[in-house]
C-alpha cells in the first residue's frame, strides 16, 4: 500500500509512506527524500 505523505521540502519530490515505512526522512521537522537527505548529510562531513 502507498500514501502520499508530502513533498520534498529541497527539491519537491512526492515522499510516500509505503507499506507502513516513511520513504524519506523527516529532519528536525522537515520532510526529505531519501537523495536530498542524504546529500545534505554529506556536506555536513
Amino acid at each position: 500500500m502507498e500514501e502520499v505523505v508530502g513533498s520534498c521540502q529541497v527539491c519537491g519530490k512526492t515522499v510516500y509512506c509505503m507499506d507502513g515505512f516513511l520513504d524519506g526522512v523527516n529532519e528536525h521537522g522537515k520532510l526529505k527524500c531519501f537523495n536530498c537527505a542524504e546529500d545534505s548529510d554529506k556536506k555536513e562531513d
